[in-house]
């Protein structure tokens, strides 16, 4: 059992500028079968991306974490996005320059897995326009007889059902979002490199998962206006496979200390097991 590199700890990386082009807002939409008209507008000013869209700016800093991965003592083979964090704080308008940085701010073992967490933050000039926490796990080779840890994280409660929205995933999913977004891992690709690293066949990006989950939010109470959505967070609870309809509930949570409306989400398979959760999310109503 090898420990992370902790000489890497605080390690900054950069990428960008990235150009918000009006075109890839309409492809990330259409790979996450959006339907808000928002997104796909001909006109420059109503033009708006959808929540997670600010992920197409990460495959570049992941790519110079994968040429680190080695010395890191990281095996990229068993690495699995385990959590997912944004804040937005100014609105994205089609033709901005992103310039992105990524920080490693928590390396650290738990049970056999390795946690690796990264602070990112997207700006335009000097503006921070979205912050995120992207969660790496490496997972360790369990012995045999030996078993799984704990989870020490608390379970949001649900409050009153708000919506219940269904999502199809389809079969050619994993190919669609891998174009827009920018993320080729071919375990979303190919069922044959997916088998390799123990998946049953190829799986559907976390990411993309999360953004049909934001779409239950945004058209269920937000009225189609993205640019009230605060915050998303979720933990990626088991993979996704494809050709298949998941379920996303989203329930009353009250309000923040802030006075921000919150609500608490989870996101079910076919078989009513939980993909994502841990949900949370802050609105302006």
């Amino acid at each position: 059992m090898v420990d992370l590199n902790r000489e890497f700890l605080g390690k900054e990386y950069r990428s960008g500028p990235q150009l918000v082009d009006p075109e890839s807002i309409r492809q990330y939409a259409l790979a996450t079968n959006e339907k808000n008209q928002r997104y796909q507008s001909d006109k420059l000013d109503e033009l708006v991306p959808p929540p997670i869209y600010p992920v197409v700016f990460l495959p570049g800093i992941l790519s110079q974490l994968v040429d680190d991965a080695e010395e890191m003592n990281f095996n990229i083979m068993r690495v699995v996005h385990a959590e997912h964090h944004m804040m937005w704080k100014k609105p994205l308008h089609p033709g901005d320059k992103i310039q992105t940085t990524a920080r490693i701010v928590t390396m650290e073992r738990r049970g056999i897995n390795e946690i690796l967490d990264l602070s990112i933050q997207c700006k335009r000039d000097d503006d921070i326009v979205v912050e995120m926490t992207y969660r790496l796990l490496s997972r360790g080779e369990k012995k045999e007889g030996e078993k799984k840890a704990s989870s020490d994280v608390d379970v949001p409660k649900k409050g009153k059902l708000l919506v219940k929205q269904e999502s199809v995933v389809t079969a050619d999913q994993g190919l669609r979002y891998a174009e827009a977004s920018g993320d080729h891992n071919p375990i979303h690709k190919s069922d044959d490199i997916a088998r390799s690293v123990g998946l049953p066949r190829a799986i559907l990006h976390g990411l993309c998962t999360m953004a049909l989950a934001s779409q239950a939010i945004v058209d269920g109470l937000l009225n189609g206006d993205p640019t009230r959505m605060k915050s998303m967070g979720v933990r990626f609870a088991r993979p996704v496979l494809l050709d298949q309809t998941l379920t996303t509930d989203v329930y009353d949570a009250g309000e923040s200390n802030k006075g921000v409306k919150v609500v608490h989400f989870e996101t079910k398979d076919e078989n009513d097991a939980p993909v994502l959760t841990q949900g949370t999310a802050e609105l302006i109503e």
